[in-house]
């Protein structure tokens, strides 16, 4: 038995004619008698009495039709259900986060999400320069989620009514610099260096690094000076290879370099800023897709403490 019997069945018990319900259903007439014939071969009763005009459902027909009726739905139904479910599967997840967790954070942490949630499409966006621009594009829906750094001991500047969060992870930001000739560190910030020492990222109040708060707690009697802004880490990290200044960078980013001499610290171990990862969502914007994404993101969470 085909569905598309019965539906032609509905069409005709409701038009009597079967010239016009061939038309509505995009056959020719011939055709569309032969699958009636069909479903009635199926059933093994006539349904149309086609003597009359207009047609009319004969006995059987009439008891057939809300059988028909109800077959029809739970198909349709049924269907509707599958292709949303393969829709939600195919939909893309969109992420705002600095190119660095871009680059050495996001991979692997999706990796190990991936026997946890349906979604196998993302988007990456590493665009926006300030925190204000990131959670502008959660709140107006350009973005899923927004994955940042964020020092707990100063927090982020947003709304805890308009936005959640998670801790994801934990990161290491280590302050680097390239060696002079005898391998020692070009600045040695313990000594307490006279002048001005290039910095080779912002360090600005709207700036998603979080390094200002540490530089100023930690270093406020030395002279620093902003000569590169990026928000890639592989590009900042290029720059304190090649001798224009210092920079924190992630452990992750640079632990290859400073095993192989190209970079060395500027600093102490104690004296590194240890931050969570952590990934927002607007609280205003609820969707399937992303409801569920987030379970798994609390779920693990607990798992975790």
């Amino acid at each position: 038995m085909d569905i598309k019997w019965l539906k032609d069945f509905l069409v005709l018990s409701s038009e009597g004619n079967f010239r016009t319900s061939a038309h509505l259903r995009n056959v020719s007439q011939p055709a569309f008698s032969r699958r009636i014939q069909a479903l009635e071969a199926w059933v093994g009763v006539k349904l149309i009495d086609r003597v009359g005009r207009p047609s009319q459902l004969t006995e059987a027909g009439e008891l057939f039709h809300p059988i028909a009726q109800k077959i029809v739905d739970i198909a349709e139904a049924g269907q509707a259900e599958i292709q949303a479910h393969a829709l939600k599967k195919s939909e893309k997840m969109r992420f705002a986060t600095l190119s660095t967790l871009s680059q050495v954070f996001i991979p692997a942490w999706l990796k190990n999400l991936q026997p946890h949630i349906s979604t196998t499409q993302f988007v990456i966006k590493t665009q926006y320069l300030t925190i204000a621009e990131y959670f502008a594009a959660l709140d107006e829906n350009c973005v899923d989620f927004f994955i940042s750094y964020l020092n707990p001991k100063t927090g982020l500047l947003n709304d805890p009514s308009l936005f959640a969060s998670l801790k994801i992870g934990k990161e290491s930001f280590i302050p680097v610099v390239s060696p002079k000739k005898d391998g020692s560190p070009r600045w040695w910030l313990p000594d307490r260096p006279q002048g001005t020492i290039p910095c080779l990222h912002t360090h600005s109040d709207q700036s998603p690094w979080p390094i200002k708060n540490h530089m100023e707690n930690k270093y406020s009697d030395l002279a620093f000076e902003s000569v590169y802004d990026s928000t890639g880490g592989t590009s900042l990290k290029a720059m304190a290879i090649q001798g224009f200044g210092l920079a924190w960078l992630p452990r992750a980013l640079v632990a290859d370099s400073l095993k192989n001499g190209q970079l060395v610290r500027a600093d102490k171990l104690a004296n590194d800023i240890i931050v969570d990862i952590r990934i927002y969502r607007s609280l205003k914007l609820r969707e399937a897709r992303v409801d569920e994404f987030w379970q798994a993101l609390v779920k693990q969470e607990k798992q975790s403490v």
